[in-house]
């Protein structure tokens, strides 16, 4: 199928996704501690200094100031501009995909695989520095998704799926992680994955069906499998704590994006 989305509109989507990120920092940075995302305004976390609008452009405000607080000289994490950049990158395969596979003129469907990509950005970041995913973002997400595909009763522009499978993609996300960590846990004796991680692939089938659950669990199980091997490999211990969060989100990104291509692939590898 021919693209019909015009190179300006992923400019438009690119630009967007990088001030998106920008935000996403702002959510990264202070969900976890509790602190509001609306107020105060953007500062350095060292000094209090309160940044400027050209210290707030996204990428180009970092590169600018070398990495560095203009008032204190604090360094400013690498974290910043690469979710920045990360943020634009992937709202634009996003905006790619769905001018390839969804004949749009445009689909308002973009506008919810957009936001379901923000929000598994932001738990992924989270979730590397701190092991934690918040209830404040994974709660609200299962919502907003089921929300979002329950409008299809209604009309179905918005939905990713239908309400009826975003219902089950819930229980199913949730419960299927729930029974792997009790069945871990009376084994070993230990906790294999946090509650967030429950709540993560619970999320993800809030807002693309439960037929993407199971899928979704695949992934993050192999990709994180083989960066516990690697890592093995490169000296670090068995006890070494790996945040399962990232590739559950990574999961749910490459099943909003490619569902068909993978379940082929499945069924191939599985000799069907």
């Amino acid at each position: 199928m021919t693209v019909i989305f015009p190179i300006t509109g992923y400019i438009f989507v690119g630009l967007f996704g990088l001030l998106i990120g920008s935000f996403l920092n702002v959510v990264v940075h202070r969900v976890p501690r509790r602190e509001s995302i609306i107020r105060p305004a953007s500062h350095c976390p060292h000094c209090g200094h309160v940044l400027r609008a050209w210290e707030n452009i996204p990428v180009l405000s970092w590169l600018l100031l070398r990495g560095r607080c203009h008032d204190c000289g604090s360094p400013i994490a690498w974290r910043y501009p690469a979710l920045e950049l990360l943020t634009g990158l992937f709202s634009v395969v996003v905006a790619w995909q769905w001018a390839i596979h969804h004949a749009m003129s445009l689909r308002w469907s973009l506008l919810p695989a957009l936001l379901f990509t923000w929000i598994l950005l932001a738990l992924t970041m989270i979730d590397l520095e701190t092991q934690l995913l918040p209830d404040r973002i994974t709660k609200p997400g299962m919502l907003i998704g089921l929300l979002i595909n329950a409008s299809a009763l209604l009309w179905s522009g918005l939905a990713l799926t239908t309400a009826w499978n975003a219902l089950l993609g819930i229980v199913l996300g949730y419960g299927s992680l729930w029974l792997l960590a009790t069945a871990y846990l009376k084994m070993t004796g230990k906790h294999g994955m946090g509650g967030g991680d429950l709540k993560l692939l619970g999320l993800v089938g809030a807002w693309l069906g439960w037929q993407a659950v199971f899928l979704t669990l695949f992934i993050a199980a192999v990709s994180g499998g083989l960066v516990a091997v690697a890592l093995l490999l490169g000296g670090k211990g068995r006890d070494y704590a790996i945040p399962f969060g990232p590739y559950l989100a990574l999961g749910g990104w490459l099943m909003l994006l490619w569902p068909h291509e993978i379940v082929q692939g499945y069924l191939h590898l599985l000799g069907g």
